[in-house]
């Protein structure tokens, strides 16, 4: 179509739920679209539509009801992908100022490496909003990222806590951190086993009983904090 061709203006009407869904679009141009209580009232708008689009111009108009339905069709894609883009990008934001928390306890752990003990700490799980039979809480999901959870309102408050999602254990009052054994001392076992070895002047007896003593704390510390 050449500059002084006059504009093509397609323009229809279909069936949206319980209203009715109007496009008026000119051809490589702009459009316009929108919904009415009745067919009649559908047909009105795009009809007002397509003079605005003509702007003064001599056009070419025609009416053709499938326009509306494409035009409906790509509405609907644009709306279910936009939510799906919300869902998956949109970030959990905690309360600036929460009605209250909930508490877990991370508990504490050996460093294999170093064989030192890192303890546990109590952390603050923000409370969104309370219900009469559910309590809505933020847990962290990541560095900065949180999601929602909830629990049991008259659960937690007859016990004091309650099992929550992942079997994360929810508490209303900060608990006690409970203390961690004292930690077996490896290099002095070590050292013991090498002195009662029988080149270092030990015998076998000895050297054996100081060996099982420091296998058997090693595996302890080993099985401890694989399960922290």
């Amino acid at each position: 179509m050449s500059d002084t061709d006059p504009p093509l203006i397609l323009w229809g009407r279909c069936r949206s739920g319980r209203r009715w869904f109007w496009t008026a679009n000119e051809v490589g141009g702009s459009d316009a679209h929108g919904w009415a209580d009745t067919p009649d009232e559908a047909s009105r708008q795009a009809n007002t539509a397509t003079v605005q689009l003509a702007a003064g111009r001599y056009a070419n108009i025609r009416v053709l009801h499938g326009v509306a339905t494409s035009k409906l069709r790509q509405l609907n894609v644009a709306k279910r992908q936009s939510k799906a883009s919300k869902a998956k990008t949109g970030k959990v934001i905690p309360p600036a100022n929460p009605i209250g928390y909930l508490y877990t306890v991370k508990p504490g752990r050996y460093d294999l490496d170093d064989q030192t003990w890192i303890p546990g700490r109590i952390v603050s799980l923000p409370i969104a909003k309370k219900t009469a039979k559910r309590i809505y809480y933020l847990r962290p999901r990541g560095p900065f990222e949180w999601e929602p959870g909830y629990v049991d309102r008259q659960e937690l408050e007859r016990h004091g806590s309650v099992r929550a999602a992942h079997w994360l254990l929810l508490f209303a009052e900060p608990p006690e951190i409970p203390k961690p054994a004292a930690a077996p001392d490896l290099k002095a076992l070590k050292a013991a086993m090498a002195a009662a070895h029988p080149d270092l002047g030990g015998d076998d007896d000895a050297f054996i009983a100081a060996r099982e003593q420091y296998l058997r704390a090693k595996n302890c510390t080993i099985k401890e904090g694989l399960a922290a």
